[in-house]
């Protein structure tokens, strides 16, 4: 934490925190806000990332957990981990526009971890990035993920717009031992 900076908690969300992290989700990747920041996709999709209903039954799922940080009584950041099968999965990161840049994603990134590990005992975390993003995906491989030349097809939905459907998402994989 750098001098000065707010003292966050960084805790697991609690189910009444649904309409706080879809609203976090949806500024950090795509509002107005989001145009400004290196976390933006609005120039590859459009319309909504998530919604309430998606995010109260994550929630409400038993093996899934979000971890937040709080600064104050505001949302900092956010972000899904889920148990698949003995594997940890991370995702719907998202960390607000104004405080990204302060180490918060890396501090937040290294809780889920920890959560995903002492929650379910998973040796793995793996993640899916769109592979466009080479700069997100280069900042994961920073922290120890490895891409695992796996891709799946991104799951266009309806109401999400796409400038572009030149696309898929890569695999990135990390041992948590």
């Amino acid at each position: 934490m750098t001098a000065g900076a707010p003292a966050r908690d960084i805790r697991l969300a609690f189910v009444g925190e649904a309409k706080a992290i879809a609203a976090l989700i949806e500024r950090a990747y795509r509002g107005d806000e989001a145009l400004k920041s290196w976390t933006t996709e609005a120039h590859i999709l459009t319309g909504p990332r998530t919604d309430l209903e998606e995010i109260k039954a994550l929630l409400s799922d038993p093996k899934s957990r979000f971890v937040v940080a709080t600064e104050g009584d505001a949302l900092a950041a956010c972000a899904l981990i889920r148990d698949e099968g003995g594997v940890g999965y991370f995702g719907m990161f998202a960390v607000r526009p104004d405080l990204q840049g302060a180490k918060l994603g890396r501090t937040m990134l290294d809780a889920a971890e920890r959560y995903a590990r002492d929650l379910w005992r998973v040796p793995q975390m793996y993640m899916t990035v769109i592979n466009l993003r080479e700069d997100l995906i280069a900042y994961y491989e920073r922290r120890g993920y490895r891409r695992t030349g796996e891709q799946k097809p991104f799951p266009f939905a309806d109401g999400m717009g796409a400038a572009r459907r030149d696309f898929h998402l890569a695999v990135l994989r990390k041992d948590l031992a």
